[in-house]
């Protein structure tokens, strides 16, 4: 490997595989895309594709559980994106 490889910045990884990871997305911006993606994906499924599978706290508490996975994940990321 020459010098001219060694200083690349590194791949960025796509924006499905930071929609999938477990931890937080390669930028800000990015995290924010996939929380209210997948926040407004899981609000679909509970309350207007099976409106009557789950009760009323149920719901609540599984949207309120997916909130709270993506705020962990972005105090998660601040560090990461500050290096930057």
């Amino acid at each position: 490997m020459d010098d001219e490889q060694a200083h690349r910045a590194p791949n960025r990884q796509s924006f499905a595989a930071d929609m999938m990871t477990l931890g937080p997305a390669s930028t800000p911006g990015r995290e924010l895309i996939a929380a209210v993606l997948q926040i407004g994906a899981v609000a679909l499924l509970i309350f207007v594709v099976f409106p009557d599978r789950l009760p009323e706290l149920w719901r609540w508490a599984l949207v309120g559980a997916t909130a709270a996975y993506f705020l962990f994940r972005v105090l998660a990321g601040i560090p990461k994106w500050r290096r930057r």
